[in-house]
């Protein structure tokens, strides 16, 4: 699993150390619709805004799901699996005072047991908690201040070096505080610089981290409001409290503290289309991430990425797809033995698939398939999962 973004959508992502040490934006489950969530988020700003002095609007939902997963402990070669059962909470509060201030409370939790759990697991959940203060001073300008806490405890591959396959139930901690400003400039373009520092620590896993996080993000959007186009910018920095720097041999430096530079670039194009009896909408991103240890390499990289997301809607159906590819290549670890070993490269590929029908404004049954793929030169760095959920969603 992995532990990032701190924004109002919240997905499942890859569970890779490398992610675990935040290089992707994600955390907790992926429960209801983002677009339902945020559809409700900017109609309740509106309404806000109309109503005036001390509106205040707040949505709920809950998910029950029965499955099974094919790879519980992420096994390269003798995967275990199990039946598990799901229950999932998500709650959003927005209250307005006049037309200028908004705050935004947003909860979501995940839980997972496994039915017959192996040894090393009973199951995992994931908490997330965010509050944002918006000031609206000008119609082309608005301020935000966010804060946010989250808990992980999951199966995680802690593998960060060739020498070391590690997975294991890891507990994550950690809060992030932010502050952004957007924009909105002529033509439809939209301009957000922003600002975040994060703080987590790790019950069973030496990887305790602050972090820093400088970002710009420049949106199209014409008038149409069907398309966009957004490029994002992100300087990161995060040292660790133990974690030594390593040599480009792979030894431990003692009495040394690593800290990693990170730089993110993506582009995202988006469509949002209409027909008569629904909506569909398409969304792709491109991204490159680099990884510098600021020392012997040893845990320089580049990575690349791609996004795609396909949901159509109609009457009371709907249908998502989702999927991700990743390829990172290590500039100094190595793969295998030899004189002249290839470079150590790692691919992961994760898809969504999910199909749901509406019964009524608030009940909703789902099916809902998820495939992990972690792939790499060497061989036990590499594992498949599967995971099949059936459920009914409540709204409150």
């Amino acid at each position: 699993m992995a532990v990032g973004d701190f924004g109002l959508r919240l997905v499942r992502g890859s569970r890779t150390a490398g992610e675990l040490a935040g290089h992707r934006v994600k955390l907790g489950p992926a429960s209801f619709s983002f677009w339902r969530r945020l559809a409700v988020l900017i109609s309740g700003g509106a309404a806000l805004a109309v109503c005036g002095w001390s509106a205040t609007e707040v949505t709920s939902s809950a998910r029950f799901s029965v499955g099974w997963r094919d790879n519980v402990m992420l096994s390269p070669f003798d995967p275990v699996a199990r039946s598990l059962v799901r229950g999932e909470v998500e709650s959003m509060v927005l209250r307005g005072w006049g037309s200028r201030f908004m705050l935004v409370g947003f909860v979501n939790g995940d839980v997972t047991r496994y039915v017959s759990p192996p040894p090393d697991t009973g199951g995992e959940q994931q908490w997330y908690a965010q509050g944002e203060a918006r000031w609206t001073p000008a119609p082309s300008t608005s301020v935000a201040l966010k804060t946010a806490g989250f808990y992980q405890d999951a199966v995680i591959d802690l593998s960060e070096t060739q020498n070391t396959r590690l997975v294991a139930p890891t507990h994550a901690l950690g809060g992030t505080a932010t502050a952004l400003i957007r924009w909105q400039l002529p033509a439809g373009f939209a301009f957000e610089p922003s600002f975040q520092g994060r703080r987590t620590t790790y019950r069973d896993y030496a990887g305790d981290y602050d972090e820093s996080r400088a970002g710009l993000r420049l949106e199209w959007r014409p008038s149409t409001k069907a398309w966009s186009l957004g490029l994002t910018w992100a300087q990161i920095g995060r040292p660790y409290d133990t974690r030594p720097r390593y040599t480009a041999g792979g030894r431990a430096l003692s009495g040394t503290h690593l800290r990693l530079e990170q730089t993110i670039q993506e582009i995202r194009v988006e469509r949002i289309g209409e027909w008569r009896p629904g909506r569909w909408k398409l969304a792709a991103t491109l991204g490159r991430l680099t990884n510098r240890d600021g020392g012997s390499g040893y845990f320089d990289y580049d990575q690349r990425r791609a996004r795609l997301l396909g949901e159509v809607s109609r009457g009371p159906w709907h249908l998502s797809v989702e999927g991700e590819a990743r390829r990172t290549e290590y500039l100094v670890q190595t793969s295998g033995t030899g004189l002249t070993p290839p470079p150590r490269v790692a691919d992961g590929f994760d898809t969504t698939a999910r199909v749901a029908r509406d019964f009524g404004r608030s009940r909703q049954v789902f099916l809902e398939h998820r495939w992990e793929r972690s792939r790499s030169n060497e061989e036990q760095f590499s594992y498949r999962a599967n995971t099949m959920l059936a459920g009914v969603q409540l709204g409150f």
